[in-house]
C-alpha cells in the first residue's frame, strides 16, 4: 500500500471518528450561537446589558439556547423548580472559588453557611431586627434631607445595620462597593483563562500569564476586609455590652474554636455583600422611578397619608397594598438581578428531546421573564396598576387581569432561592414607605431623562438629576 494511499485511509478514519464524536456530544445539544474555542460566548456578548442578548437568543434559538440561557417560565420552571435535585449546583469557577475566596464551592462550609442563614433569617429571627432597621431608615431620612444629592450613600449608610459610618470616604461604604465589583469580575464568562485550563493554576504569580493570580490575591484580600471589619466591630460591642440584635451577634457564643467564629464571620460578610447591594440597587430604581412617575408617586403618598397617618413602623408596611404594588413593578421594571446566579446540572439529563450533559451551566434570564409581553402586557411601561384587584363593583374600562408575582421570579430559583425574603420584602417597604411620606422627588429637569442600567450581578437605573424636597407631614423624621 502506498503512502499516499495511507494518508486517505488516516484522513477518512479520523473523518469519520471526528463526526461520531460531534454527532454524539453536540448535535443533541440544545441549539445555540457558534462558540470560540478559547473566549466561549463573550465575543457575542454586550458588555453593556449582557441579557438583552440572551434574550434575543433564546426567541432565535427557541428559549433554551446553546449556552443553556433560558428565558421561558416553563422552562425554568421544570428545570430549577421540579428537578432541583439535578440543577442544584454551582458552576465550578476556579477564578472565583479559589483565588478570590480561597474555597471550592463543594466545601461542607457551604452547608453550615446555609444552615446558618436558613436559623439567622427566619420568620422569627427577623422580628428581633425591627427596631434596628426603623432606627436605620430614620437616620437615612435625616440624611436625604441634610444632604439630598448624596442619597446614594445614605442608603447604603442605612443598610450597615447599626455599623458607626463616618461622613466622607468611610472604608464600610468603599468595602461594600466594590464587594458585588469583584464577584461579577471574578465571574465574568471568558473573562479568565485559568477556568477554561485549570492547568495555569500552577504557574507562579510573576509569570506574565498569571495576571488572574495577581487579581485573584487583591480581591481576596479586599473581601476579607468587607467581612473582618464589621466582625470585630460586633464582638467590641458585644465585650461592652452595647451591642444591637443583628446577624453576627445572634450567631456568637461564647467560646467558639477559631474556625467556628470564622465560618460566621465569612456567612456574615456574604450576607452583607449580597443584601447591601440588592437593597441598594432597589432603593435607587425606586426613587429614580418615583421621579419619572409623579402619579404613582402622589397616590402612593395618599395612601400612607389616609391609612396611617404618621411616621411608618415595620407593624404598618403590610398595610399599604398600592405600595406594595409600586415595589413589585420596580421589581419587575428594574429587577436588581437581570441573570440569575448560575446553575449546573450534577448529572446528565433530557429535557425536550436534548440532552443536558453533568456540568452544563443553566441561566435564568429574569429580565427577559419580567419583559415577556405575554406575561405583562406593555411591558417597558411602568404600571404598578397591573399587580392592583379592581374593586368587585367597579367596571374597569379595559380588561384587567393580575399579572405574575415577580416574586417568584427575582429572588432566585429552587434550593437556590435567596433566604433573606422574609427581611428583604419589609425591609424595602419600610424605606420606600418613610421616603413617600417624608419626601417630594421630581426630575431636576422638565424633560424627563433616558433611563438606563448598570451593569453587573446586580443592576440599577443610572441615578440623574433630582430634587428631593421635605413635605409638610405631621410628626415627620425631617
Amino acid at each position: 500500500m502506498t503512502f499516499p494511499v495511507l494518508l486517505a485511509s488516516l484522513a477518512f478514519i479520523l473523518t469519520r471518528l471526528w463526526t461520531t464524536y460531534y454527532q454524539l456530544n453536540f448535535t443533541s445539544l440544545p441549539p445555540g450561537p457558534r462558540r470560540s474555542f478559547f473566549t466561549g460566548m463573550k465575543p457575542r456578548l454586550s458588555k453593556s446589558e449582557p441579557w438583552k442578548t440572551y434574550a434575543v437568543w433564546g426567541v432565535r434559538f427557541g428559549g433554551a439556547a446553546h449556552c443553556s440561557v433560558s428565558g421561558f417560565t416553563n422552562r425554568l420552571t421544570i428545570l430549577l423548580e421540579r428537578r432541583a435535585a439535578i440543577y442544584s449546583g454551582r458552576p465550578v469557577s476556579w477564578m472565583f472559588s479559589h483565588a478570590v475566596f480561597n474555597i471550592s464551592g463543594l466545601h461542607p462550609r457551604h452547608k453550615i453557611y446555609r444552615r446558618m442563614l436558613q436559623g439567622g433569617l427566619n420568620s422569627q429571627a427577623v422580628k428581633e431586627y425591627w427596631p434596628t432597621l426603623e432606627d436605620e431608615v430614620d437616620i437615612l431620612i435625616r440624611g436625604l434631607g441634610e444632604t439630598p444629592d448624596q442619597f446614594e450613600n445614605h442608603i447604603r449608610r442605612c443598610v450597615a445595620f447599626g455599623y458607626s459610618i463616618s461622613d466622607g470616604d468611610d472604608p464600610f461604604i468603599s468595602i461594600a462597593k466594590s464587594s458585588s465589583q469583584i464577584s461579577g469580575g471574578a465571574l465574568e464568562p471568558g473573562r479568565w483563562l485559568v477556568d477554561y485550563f485549570p492547568a495555569l493554576r500552577f504557574i507562579p504569580a510573576w509569570v506574565p500569564l498569571a495576571h488572574f493570580k495577581r487579581q485573584g490575591a487583591e480581591w481576596g484580600a479586599t473581601l476579607n476586609s468587607m467581612s473582618e471589619v464589621p466582625h470585630k466591630w460586633v464582638k467590641s460591642q458585644m465585650a461592652t455590652g452595647n451591642n444591637i440584635p443583628s446577624f453576627t451577634s445572634r450567631l456568637l457564643k461564647p467560646r467558639m474554636t477559631e474556625d467556628e467564629e470564622d465560618i460566621v464571620k465569612w456567612c456574615a460578610g456574604g450576607l452583607y455583600s449580597g443584601a447591601s447591594d440588592t437593597t441598594v440597587s432597589a432603593t435607587i430604581s425606586f426613587i429614580m422611578l418615583m421621579a419619572l412617575h409623579p402619579s404613582a408617586q402622589k397616590r402612593a403618598q395618599q395612601e400612607i397619608g389616609s391609612i396611617i397617618g404618621r411616621v411608618p413602623r415595620m407593624v404598618d408596611v403590610h398595610r399599604l397594598p398600592y405600595l406594595l404594588a409600586i415595589l413589585k413593578e420596580v421589581m419587575r421594571y428594574a429587577p436588581v438581578a437581570n441573570l440569575a446566579l448560575p446553575h449546573a446540572a450534577t448529572e446528565d439529563d433530557t429535557y425536550a428531546g436534548y440532552r443536558v450533559p453533568a456540568g452544563s451551566t443553566v441561566i435564568a434570564n429574569v429580565w427577559a421573564i419580567l419583559h415577556d409581553p405575554e406575561l405583562y402586557p406593555d411591558p417597558f411601561v411602568f404600571d404598578p396598576e397591573r399587580f392592583i384587584s379592581p374593586p368587585p363593583s367597579s367596571l374597569p374600562t379595559r380588561p384587567q387581569q393580575l399579572q405574575p408575582d415577580p416574586s417568584a421570579y427575582i429572588w432566585g430559583f429552587g434550593r437556590r432561592r435567596c433566604p433573606g425574603i422574609q427581611f428583604a420584602e419589609p425591609a424595602l417597604l419600610l424605606s420606600m414607605a418613610s421616603i413617600l411620606y417624608n419626601f417630594s422627588i421630581a426630575c431636576e429637569s422638565s424633560e424627563n431623562p433616558v433611563v438606563e442600567f448598570t451593569t453587573g450581578i446586580t443592576s440599577h437605573i443610572k441615578p440623574f438629576g433630582l430634587r428631593i424636597t421635605p413635605r409638610d407631614v405631621p410628626a415627620g423624621i425631617w
